[in-house]
């Protein structure tokens, strides 16, 4: 047998093994290597989208800039001075319409600054407005409706001061409310799914 013959022999060698190798990737195991990867990609997501959407609003105080300018119920016969003063009201309106009631403070003046401090954190995200009201037993009159977009925003009459703060766990409910977060939360699963039955697979089957 010349070389030429051993060359052509360590070839066909070579070639089956390389066959035999691209044969031994089996489907499972590509299965696996996709749904490890969606589930890394699915961790890191989260906790970046949860960390951008951890801040949420803890409190709010409303200072009038002139007490001039408050609105009074002088229209009223026989109303007492203190009676006359405005009372204010809070909604804080978020995504889908909702909206929260932080409740009125009945008769005070915001010259001096008045707060609101919310049992419950909002996403700041989440909030699409701030409406400041004065609180009637029919209609109440919508006064200004601000956005949170600084530590302080000023509108008209008054201005409003947020403190916020951040929350791991809000940051990460927020984040599953969205339609990325369902998506991701459902690929998460399947993909889990899919991991343990190629392992019960491994050892049962």
């Amino acid at each position: 047998m010349d070389s030429k013959d051993e060359l052509h022999i360590e070839n066909k060698v070579s070639d089956s093994s390389a066959s035999v190798e691209t044969k031994a990737v089996s489907p499972w195991r590509i299965v696996s290597w996709v749904c490890g990867t969606v589930i890394l990609v699915s961790v890191f997501s989260c906790i970046v989208m949860a960390v951008l959407r951890s801040e949420g609003l803890r409190e709010i105080k409303v200072t009038a800039l002139d007490a001039e300018l408050e609105p009074r119920d002088h229209s009223l016969p026989l109303i007492k001075k203190f009676d006359a003063l405005p009372d204010y009201e809070i909604l804080v309106r978020t995504e889908g319409l909702f909206r929260t009631n932080l409740g009125a403070k009945p008769n005070k003046s915001a010259q001096e600054g008045l707060t609101w401090r919310l049992k419950e954190l909002i996403p700041v995200s989440e909030i699409t407005s701030i409406c400041l009201q004065d609180q009637d037993k029919v209609i109440s009159d919508a006064l200004v409706e601000v956005q949170i977009t600084g530590p302080s925003v000023v509108a008209g009459n008054y201005r409003f001061d947020f403190q916020t703060e951040h929350s791991a766990e809000l940051g990460v409910k927020s984040f599953f409310k969205t339609p990325v977060g369902q998506a991701i939360s459902i690929a998460f699963t399947i993909s889990i799914i899919i991991v343990l039955l190629r392992f019960f697979s491994f050892f049962f089957i």
